[in-house]
């Protein structure tokens, strides 16, 4: 093909480039202040950033809602144990126990409406300011170490639980017997950390009782106001009571201060039982019973 002839030929090409310029706008100008391509690439980018961010965020919930969905998905098999596995007339043995993790120790039942106990403490005046309640195991609370000398899962169990210069001594033993598991008693007791220092903090020991509250639970208070007893009753356990034995300090003595007091919170919470207990806390030296029987 001639020279000539590839030029003519490129004359209509130009001329319709240049037509479709003018129809998007006129040819545009490299100071950035015409329209045209550089603007339609600019809301282009937009629209894949938009889209991007909603791809995301929709990602987000549909992983929640599976995993939620995965959460209370109860599996097309078989259970592997019957749903009365853990009664106490299929497992008496087992239907109480310290089934409390991230406390430092209580003990439940085995059931899906469980009456709760726990053991919670403070010491006045080793730090300035309110004192301290335990209660829960939380990493940095200073408490420590602590853990289970012996237990065999379920009969009986102790440990011992490091404060600063406090020891506490937690220890349950179980009976069998009767319909629901038998009895079963707790005995705390607290000592100062160094064995050489007869000296001992002033120490508060709160002993709680937990139900769904539906159930009923009646503090019986003692002519000079302390509590000696709990009842209630539960659908599940039908009556029962807790005993509260007297304090005691070696040599059978009884503590300066120590009784017990009952503090009736329903819904206020762990806060506000804080505020009721900072100024009536007792000295209660070693040890305190607790003696569950139905």
């Amino acid at each position: 093909m001639a020279r000539g002839e590839r030029r003519r030929r490129a004359v209509p090409a130009e001329g319709v480039r240049t037509a479709e310029r003018a129809a998007r706008g006129g040819p545009g100008r490299r100071d950035g202040r015409g329209g045209g391509p550089r603007s339609t690439a600019g809301g282009v980018a937009l629209a894949v950033v938009v889209l991007s961010l909603a791809l995301g965020m929709s990602g987000r919930w549909v992983l929640a809602w599976y995993r939620a969905r995965r959460a209370v998905t109860l599996h097309s098999a078989p259970p592997v144990l019957p749903a009365d596995s853990s009664s106490p007339a299929v497992a008496p043995d087992l239907f109480w126990g310290t089934y409390r993790p991230h406390v430092y120790f209580g003990m439940k039942t085995r059931s899906p409406k469980p009456l709760l106990t726990g053991l919670m403490w403070a010491q006045q005046g080793t730090t300035p300011g309110t004192p301290k309640l335990r209660h829960t195991c939380e990493q940095g609370d200073g408490v420590g170490p602590y853990g289970w000398e012996f237990h065999d899962g379920l009969s009986f169990g102790r440990q011992h639980i490091q404060d600063g210069a406090l020891r506490l001594t937690t220890e349950f033993v179980k009976r069998p017997g009767g319909q629901h598991g038998g009895d079963w008693s707790w005995r705390v007791t607290v000592e100062p950390q160094d064995s050489g220092t007869s000296a001992l903090p002033l120490v508060s020991l709160f002993f709680y009782v937990v139900t769904d509250g539906k159930e009923v639970l009646l503090p019986e208070v003692g002519a000079k106001g302390q509590l000696k007893f709990i009842s209630g009753h539960t659908s599940e356990l039908g009556d029962f009571r807790f005993t509260l034995l007297p304090p005691t300090s070696p040599g059978d003595t009884a503590p300066k201060y120590g009784s017990y007091n009952v503090f009736w919170t329903s819904n206020p919470g762990l806060p506000l039982l804080t505020e009721m207990a900072v100024p009536r806390q007792e000295e209660i030296k070693p040890c305190q019973d607790w003696q569950a029987v139905y």
